[in-house]
């Protein structure tokens, strides 16, 4: 009774809110804080180059270039700005302000702009004082880490990386003539003399500009914390575009990449004219004059087979493959960059369904599909393996399996591949029916029926199972793409709710990790931004508006307000335990942010290759009222009770017929069609539904003694278990694991056995001196639990999928007990979590069995490591299986502290370890035979002790 209660006291307290620090609030249409204390976090970026002017919440600037990196500091009247007793800063319309009062600088407030240049790589600073003139000096210094890591990006470099360095010999102090305003102009690197109307008029023209650019997308809603984010978000995008093409990100991954989703946001925010020039800089690095001359597999032996060989010809790099650099089509990269690309061209269709460009663009895609299907889906069974093609690339890999998020993504684009064929006068049946095939192989091989979501992969070798527990981008692909009714769009988002982490924000907002995977590696569990929005666009697309609302502000104000950087589509999340708030204004958050925003909370759908535009409000049930500006469609939404009230004025290219689509809870919907009029009004009776209650994991509070813990009511009888070995316990990575393999190019782990195809030289030694050392007379005793085990020699039976070993082992045994220890080593990996990696089979003489599921992370553990456990993102049963360090000897249920490991990513055991288990049996049955038997892939696990109580 006592334990149900502290469950239940856990459970609530898992819901409270966590009381995180509220850096900025809204007003208005600003991001506002007050003396505050962030260095160098919000960028102002002028034109397309990579000139930035960083800005803090108190006056302290940096000019960031390569190569003309500059502090530039303010005094007035002898007292440094950034001293003040007082500092209100506010940004917004891509300017940075603030308001400085102390006793030093007189009686009224002192006022300081800052604005980046849009036509030229310079800045204007502006600073007033009511009535009084100011004494202003502008010195503008070396910085302290000229040698960036990452372009001075928040997580990544120092905190101080731009303050001013010691003896600069380079330094400008400019002393300003007396007056009120003062302005302050500089051109790359140099404060520039102008006259007066000179400077004021360069201050005009900017903040004039930038105040056009931003209002391309307002928001008028009953919730501040929205209304700020329609110029913050044209902002950023304007600051990821080069001139021709949408970057990685603008600071820190500040190159071009034809992938992941920043190519939404040219045909989202309403530039159709930059949509169209990055598709086309990547249409012509398309490969359209390389055949397909050599046959499957083509994998790489220097990257010890785990990833595509980078050979002209292979199946991979052969026309149809989407370069790395736009306007080249002659360099290889490692990814397939090609789904996201061709998916955010789709979309531009559907905002402009332009004959002739869709006519130009058909041998683009065209060229796509037949690489997608001679790459990905060689078998010809209509579902794809997925090679490095979304954000969460890096240490994802399927071994050739059927994989649902890249199936998704090629069910849409064969749809639409069809109904554009059809606008152009080509054959649309081979893409109907592909499209078709694809939507039929996921229902019935990927979705799982009895538990409302698909399957994350299925096994293309061994057992051919599927792997159950999906990611949050195997549910919000194929909702996103259409490859579902509506009833399994809303089943699936149910699963997110319960299955994957759930992090308090504020209130009864949460982010979300992305995977509820073990262990960890970079992209696989992480709290990234864009992740949760596009989890969140999924529940819009659900019909789950207010639990979208929730999700989709819990990034919100975990990234824009709580974070370092007002108004920041930053990349990972301050409650990522691994890496921790970094990366700011990321091409790929920006991107599917626009879409959150104006698809999902907005519900804009353009559907312009069927004539049509779908409007789903998203609102939360409390919003009475809401307005939108885009270039190409606003509405104003007004609820009367029941009554909902849309006034719609569209400007596409061509007008399409208005669709407003009203949620019936479920999932369901009805749709009320208007007309194709540039200016229209439609009304609707909202139906009643009933409450969406999300469901989350609960706290799981363990027995006060754990089955595991060692008793000693009964005799020890070990096993001898030396017949059986084949292997020493070191040797299980310093071999190559060839056979079997996928006969198809792919993402695979490399031949030592561990590792993964971003760092296939990963290959941790094994070391069992302490271990052996420990052992006396044959035995080796932990927590009191005897096992037989040798000095010297073999010391383990390793079982796999691998042809190194065999696949099982069975061991007769004889008597009765109640128990049966185990000493086990072996691995797995991220791919292999939440599944049976291996399982220990007990026979009992009247032919019954029991069995032991060996799962990761529950009692699985990998050789090599030890699991993180913080109870947000990475979590597992409670308390750990027993662990014994193989290089020290040291035993404990938590081996990271016992040996001083730290984060996710600094889980590496030196030497490694092994684990105990322990398996109940039934006593009064006579005893017959044990089998370890593996089932995942990639595993190899290993019997290294048995004993019998």
């Amino acid at each position: 009774m006592r334990n149900r209660w502290l469950a239940l006291v856990a459970s609530w307290l898992c819901l409270l809110p966590m009381v995180a620090q509220q850096n900025y609030r809204p007003e208005g249409r600003a991001f506002v804080c007050e003396n505050g204390n962030n260095r160098y976090t919000r960028a102002l970026y002028g034109g397309p180059t990579d000139y930035r002017i960083e800005t803090s919440d108190r006056p302290v600037f940096a000019i960031a270039k390569k190569g003309h990196h500059r502090h530039v500091a303010f005094k007035v009247n002898g007292i440094d700005l950034e001293n003040a007793a007082y500092c209100k800063a506010w940004y917004v319309d891509g300017m940075r302000s603030y308001r400085l009062r102390d006793k030093r600088l007189g009686k009224t407030d002192v006022l300081v702009d800052v604005v980046a240049l849009h036509n030229r790589e310079g800045a204007v600073w502006r600073l007033m004082s009511g009535d009084n003139s100011l004494d202003v000096t502008c010195t503008l210094s070396g910085v302290k880490q000229p040698k960036l890591h990452r372009n001075g990006d928040l997580g990544v470099d120092s905190r101080d990386c731009f303050d001013a360095a010691q003896n600069d010999a380079d330094r400008q102090v400019v002393k300003c003539p007396n007056s009120s305003p003062v302005y302050v102009v500089v051109m790359l690197d140099k404060v520039v003399n102008m006259s007066p109307d000179q400077q004021a008029q360069l201050f005009a023209e900017a903040v004039a500009y930038n105040q056009k650019m931003a209002s391309r997308v307002t928001f008028d809603t009953p919730d501040p914390y929205i209304n700020t984010l329609g110029g913050a978000l044209v902002m950023a995008a304007d600051g990821d575009w080069d001139g021709q093409t949408w970057l990685h990100g603008c600071v820190g991954w500040r190159m071009p990449l034809a992938g992941w989703r920043a190519g939404y946001l040219g045909d989202v925010l309403g530039w159709n004219d930059r949509a169209r020039s990055h598709f086309d800089a990547y249409a012509r690095s398309q490969v359209n004059k390389v055949s397909a001359t050599q046959s499957h597999p083509a994998q790489d032996e220097k990257q010890h087979l785990a990833r595509a060989e980078k050979r002209w010809g292979t199946p991979m790099y052969s026309n149809g493959y989407i370069c790395r650099n736009p306007n080249r089509n002659d360099q290889m990269h490692h990814y397939d960059m090609n789904l996201n690309y061709i998916d955010e061209l789709l979309w531009h269709f559907q905002y402009n369904a332009d004959i002739a460009y869709i006519r130009k663009m058909w041998p683009v895609v065209e060229r796509h599909l037949e690489w997608e299907k001679r790459n990905f889906d060689p078998d010809g069974d209509h579902l794809y393996d997925a090679y490095c093609c979304i954000w969460a690339s890096d240490a994802l890999y399927y071994n050739g399996g059927a994989v649902t998020h890249s199936s998704a993504y090629n069910y849409r684009a064969n749809l639409l591949a069809a109904r554009m064929a059809e606008l152009i006068g080509r054959d649309p049946k081979p893409y109907q029916h592909e499209a078709a095939a694809i939507l039929d192989a996921m229902n019935s091989r990927l979705w799982l029926e009895d538990k409302g979501h698909w399957a994350e992969y299925e096994d293309l070798m061994g057992l051919k199972r599927k792997h159950e527990s999906a990611a949050v981008w195997s549910i919000y692909t194929p909702i996103d793409c259409g490859a579902c009714s509506p009833e399994q769009a809303y089943r699936a988002t149910r699963y997110v709710d319960h299955a994957i982490p759930h992090i308090p924000v504020r209130g009864d907002y949460a982010t979300i990790s992305t995977t509820n995977w073990q262990p960890y590696d970079w992209s696989i569990n992480n709290v990234a931004a864009a992740e949760v929005m596009h989890t969140a666009l999924a529940y819009y697309q659900a019909g789950r508006t207010d639990a979208a609302y929730r999700l989709m502000m819990g990034n919100i104000i975990d990234q824009m307000y709580e974070g370092q950087s007002p108004a920041n589509f930053g990349q990972i999340s301050k409650y990522d335990a691994a890496r921790g708030e970094c990366y700011r204004d990321f091409g790929d958050c920006i991107g599917i942010s626009s879409r959150t925003l104006l698809q999902g909370l907005f519900g804009i759908q353009p559907q312009a290759l069927f004539g049509k535009c779908i409007i789903r409000p998203g609102f939360p049930s409390s919003w009475d009222h809401a307005s939108v500006n885009t270039p190409y469609l606003s509405y104003t939404y007004r609820r009367m009770g029941r009554k909902v009230m849309i006034e719609v004025d569209q400007h596409f290219s061509k007008p399409l017929k208005i669709v407003l689509r009203v949620n019936m809870g479920g999932g369901l919907y009805r749709d009320v069609e208007g007309t194709t009029e540039q200016h229209q009004v439609l009304t609707v009776e909202e139906p009643v539904r009933l409450p969406d209650v999300e469901l989350h994991e609960a706290v799981t509070i363990p027995d006060a003694t754990p089955i595991d813990e060692p008793t000693f009511d009964r005799k020890f009888v070990k096993q001898r278990l030396t017949p059986y070995y084949n292997a020493n316990v070191t040797d299980i990575f310093r071999q190559e694991y060839r056979t079997p393999r996928p006969p198809y190019t792919t993402l695979q782990i490399p031949v030592q056995g561990v590792g993964e195809w971003c760092h296939p030289d990963y290959c941790p030694e094994i070391v069992d001196s302490a271990f052996r050392a420990s052992i006396v007379n044959d035995e080796f005793v932990m927590m009191g639990v005897p096992f037989a085990t040798p000095a010297e020699g073999q010391n383990i039976v390793f079982t796999s999928l691998w042809d190194n070993y065999p696949d099982s082992v069975t061991i007769p045994l004889k008597g009765r007990a109640a128990k049966a220890w185990l000493l086990m080593a072996g691995s797995t990996n991220h791919m292999q979590s939440h599944i049976t990696n291996a399982e220990i089979v007990v026979h009992y003489a009247d032919g019954t069995t029991d069995t032991l599921p060996l799962v990761n992370p529950d009692n699985w553990c990998p050789i090599d490591q030890d699991y993180y456990i913080d109870g947000k993102a990475f979590r597992a049963p409670m308390p750990r299986p027993y662990r014994v360090s193989l290089a020290t000897g040291t035993v404990s249920r938590n081996l990271g502290k016992a040996l001083h490991l730290g984060g996710p990513a600094q889980r590496n055991i030196p030497g490694g370890a092994a684990q105990m288990l322990c398996m109940p049996l039934k006593s009064h049955k006579p005893l017959a035979s044990i089998t370890l038997r593996t089932c995942s892939n990639d595993v190899v696990v290993g019997l290294m002790g048995l004993t019998l109580q």
